[in-house]
């Protein structure tokens, strides 16, 4: 009979194990089989929901970005909005279990459901090191990510390095479909300097990508900045109907997909800790019931959540639906995995 313990922290020469029967701690040496060779590149934080995973292949990688370099906010500190999430996460703290791992999951009450996420890997949060900036620790990361074939999550930091992470994409030979949820098209600013605002026009010149999908746009313009381009498929929160995301997610499911999520597209009254509110957005269970139809649709690889910022309590529930929105992501990655649908059907 194999003894069971639960882990309670590791460091890079120990893990502290809790012996559940007894109530006893030991402390072992840390020989971690999953490599990891760009941890340089990494900082290791208390992981989300301080699940700590030990185990030789995950089902579900995840990493911070704490960056804010392409941001147009001035001060702009959407830097902070992993470790408010990381934190926000402590009160659903999961021990996993060794030597045999114990799966990420969670029961929502509302509904009776067991909310399966598979076995998940925190890498901790990008980092610049040595001579290379933050951008090109993040290009590591996300191309260590997409070479190792498992689904992904980021959890940013601004909306420029979406780019970075898009672009690792590349070295799979394959086109993808590119679907965003935001308050903003960001399509407009200086082509000569990539950030937040113009993103999505620097994405739309990597010639794999096929079509970016832009679901949620409001507010008022200027003529200067409504900007089209071909790639590109806009539809305003107003005109963001499940027929109509339906229609676009069967032209392009031939195509592997990624998701970026703006925590902008949420009206500010459910989620206002975002650099530049809009209002009339939608609410957390219409955006959940987005992010659900475009994975029932597309053979999602990677997300990425965007934008948050500071001003909330982490642990008084200020962050809770940035919280329940990962949850419901880690869900569909895992529960997805491997799955080829073509039109919503699984072949």
């Amino acid at each position: 009979m194999t003894i069971t313990y639960e882990i309670i922290s590791k460091d890079d020469e120990k893990i502290v194990l809790k012996d559940i029967e007894k109530n006893a701690f030991y402390k072992i040496e840390n020989t971690t089989p999953f490599n990891i060779n760009v941890s340089p590149f990494l900082k290791e934080v208390k992981p989300i929901f301080n699940y700590i995973f030990l185990d030789e292949v995950p089902d579900v990688l995840l990493f911070g970005v704490p960056f804010n370099q392409g941001s147009r906010a001035p001060q702009s500190q959407v830097n902070q909005f992993p470790q408010l999430l990381r934190e926000a996460s402590l009160k659903l703290t999961q021990f996993n279990h060794y030597p045999i791992s114990k799966p990420l999951n969670f029961y929502e009450l509302d509904t009776q459901q067991k909310i399966d996420c598979g076995r998940v890997l925190d890498l901790g949060d990008v980092k610049s090191f040595d001579n290379h900036s933050e951008r090109v620790a993040i290009q590591k990361v996300s191309s260590y990510c997409v070479n190792s074939t498992l689904p992904f999550i980021c959890i940013g930091g601004d909306h420029s390095y979406t780019y970075d992470i898009i672009s690792s994409f590349s070295k799979m030979d394959k086109k993808i479909a590119i679907w965003v949820v935001d308050a903003h098209n960001d399509l407009f600013g200086n082509p000569e300097n990539l950030d937040h605002g113009n993103v999505f026009f620097h994405i739309a010149q990597l010639p794999f990508v096929e079509a970016i999908v832009q679901i949620g746009g409001r507010g008022f313009r200027t003529d200067s900045q409504l900007v089209q381009h071909p790639k590109v498929v806009q539809i305003t929160k107003q005109q963001a109907s499940k027929e109509k995301i339906t229609e676009l997610l069967e032209k392009y499911s031939h195509l592997d997909g990624y998701l970026s999520i703006d925590m902008d597209a949420l009206d500010p009254i459910y989620f206002p800790y975002v650099d530049f509110r809009v209002p009339n957005g939608f609410n957390n269970n219409e955006l959940l019931e987005i992010i659900n139809l475009i994975f029932n649709f597309s053979n999602i690889k990677a997300v990425d959540i965007v934008e948050g910022s500071v001003g909330g309590n982490s642990s008084g529930g200020d962050y809770d639906i940035p919280l329940h929105i990962l949850i419901r992501i880690l869900n569909n990655l895992f529960v997805h995995k491997g799955v080829k649908k073509i039109n919503g059907i699984i072949q």
